[in-house]
């Protein structure tokens, strides 16, 4: 039996934190940026070596958002690349019977995917960006078979591009955006969800948007918005620029959950003074209260029925609604 067998057998599994102090996620994007090597090693480490008692998907999203940023910042410098990288490769290639451009892009400090762009690019003279994810997609379909391989494997290794990960990551997206309706369904909430609202002639939608709003700590919700990703200060700030925003003027005040934990000063910012509330779980069941609707009512409730009542239950809780108008979730 292994020991996180073991570990479970005996009921002692230590839950890993997801709320980082500043000091601790500052020492963690410390470790990834003074890391020489693969993503995939780096990712390894943070996990099993030197940050274990962390939720892993959250280091997991802190390593993806700081390589992010490194390369961003670095992208007109790859840009002249391309030609190194494959004088490199042609004078190397039969040094090694694989694995050359994972050589080479550990000695370069880039993901593999995305040296072998910049190398494809320049080989073939490729300009438009479709024709070389197709290379990247479809190995095979390149004339140079060590050359193939080669690209076979960057795809397989890297963590951080290419259509395998992309798929993961939309994979996990939608699995916790599952996760949040059928929380949301067993906590007795009756929503709308994206498709229903688009069917409505919404654009910008949140994940799922209540037919009635209920309190969440003295704080009215209207919507919750799904995040498989970990919360820090600046990835939060650009969603509130993208979506949030919108939301809160369109729907009112409404809660994100990061799933896989935040930056202790995420939930302070000045920015969520809109009316975000910022969490790391689907709210308790102890800590919603209801509004109480005669059997088959919420059937008939529309969007615009609800805008009226979202206003009549922010005033209840300002002046003090009777006990019979609402319920406690227990």
């Amino acid at each position: 039996m292994t020991h996180a067998a073991q570990q479970l057998a005996g009921g002692t599994v230590q839950q890993k934190r997801k709320i980082l102090s500043a000091g601790e996620y500052n020492r963690i994007c410390q470790f990834i940026n003074g890391y020489h090597g693969l993503a995939i090693d780096c990712e390894f480490e943070l996990r099993n070596r030197f940050f274990q008692d962390v939720e892993p998907n959250a280091l997991t999203c802190i390593l993806q958002s700081e390589l992010f940023n490194r390369s961003r910042g670095q992208h007109w410098k790859q840009e002249q690349r391309g030609k190194k990288l494959l004088k490199i490769y042609e004078e190397q290639k039969n040094l090694y019977d694989n694995a050359l451009l994972i050589r080479m892009a550990c000695a370069e400090g880039l993901n593999p995917v995305a040296l072998c762009r910049m190398l494809l690019q320049e080989k073939y003279k490729l300009r438009h960006r479709s024709h070389i994810s197709r290379f990247l997609k479809h190995p095979h379909l390149i004339d140079d078979p060590r050359l193939a391989a080669n690209v076979q494997q960057c795809m397989i290794s890297d963590n951080q591009e290419g259509s395998i990960t992309d798929l993961r990551r939309r994979i996990v997206g939608e699995e916790y955006e599952l996760k949040l309706k059928t929380l949301a369904k067993e906590a007795g909430i009756h929503f709308y969800d994206e498709q229903d609202l688009r069917r409505m002639g919404y654009d910008k939608t949140p994940d799922i948007k209540m037919i009635l709003p209920f309190l969440y700590k003295d704080t009215v919700i209207n919507w919750i918005e799904s995040k498989a990703n970990f919360g820090d200060t600046k990835g939060h700030k650009f969603n509130i620029q993208q979506q949030l925003h919108s939301y809160c003027n369109r729907f009112g005040p409404g809660i994100i959950i990061y799933w896989f934990g935040y930056h202790e000063e995420t939930p302070t910012l000045p920015d969520n003074n809109i009316g975000i509330t910022v969490l790391a779980d689907f709210p308790a069941k102890e800590d919603l209260v209801f509004m109480q609707l005669a059997q088959g009512d919420i059937h008939t409730k529309t969007l615009e029925e609800t805008s009226s009542a979202t206003s009549s239950l922010g005033k209840s809780r300002e002046k003090g609604s009777p006990a019979k108008e609402i319920k406690k979730h227990s």
